[in-house]
């Protein structure tokens, strides 16, 4: 969390000691996560996401350095029907789960323009932060709910198409993340693939 805090810090300094390039990119797409264990939880590893992105060029510098930070989003839900039976009679039981993870993370860039290519490029980005985790998930009896924090590093890759203040394509992500998850345990993974859209000024 501090470092977090620290990152927005120093980008309210930096801008107001020179002139910046800002921009902010919204993105979203499919996410595929995967817990520890369950302990008799079950949920879905499959869901979508959202991504707030915002970055500022860092000056005098031999390369295309952007320092910013974003804040992440990912839902993920099911439901089961579990059999049961009583008195001579057979019955179904739906159960529901409902997982999301909130990150914010400090971000650190680097477009590439590709030469042979005009207006196409690539850019690798690192993030790392806080990792909020949530979940309401049925068992036969009650409900399990859930709130815990962790830490987590997100290695990305976006390839996209630039057009005067505007920018466009694809992305893809890993993300690795250790704490509390409470009966989904102490670690977490989500790979993410989608679309952005960017805008600088």
């Amino acid at each position: 969390m501090r470092l977090v805090a620290f990152a927005f810090a120093w980008m309210i300094c930096a801008s107001a000691a020179s002139a910046q390039v800002w921009s902010f990119s919204f993105s979203g797409g499919y996410s595929n996560v995967q817990f520890e264990h369950r302990e008799g939880l079950f949920y879905a590893h499959s869901g979508g996401y959202v991504d707030a992105d915002f970055a500022w060029r860092v000056p005098n510098t031999s390369v295309p350095l952007l320092i910013g930070a974003g804040v992440s989003a990912s839902g993920h839900y099911d439901w089961q029907d579990v059999p049961i039976s009583g008195a001579g009679f057979f019955s179904n039981y739906r159960l529901y789960s409902d997982v999301s993870l909130v990150s914010l993370e400090a971000r650190a860039s680097l477009p590439i323009a590709l030469r042979n290519a005009p207006g196409w490029f690539i850019m690798p980005r690192i993030g790392a932060g806080l990792l909020i985790d949530d979940y309401a998930i049925d068992r036969i009896n009650f409900t399990e709910y859930f709130t815990g924090a962790a830490f987590e590093i997100r290695p990305a890759l976006q390839v996209g198409y630039s057009w005067g203040a505007w920018s466009a394509g694809g992305e893809v992500s890993y993300m690795a993340a250790w704490g509390d998850f409470g009966g989904l345990g102490h670690w977490a993974q989500d790979f993410r693939i989608g679309a952005f859209v960017r805008f600088k000024y």
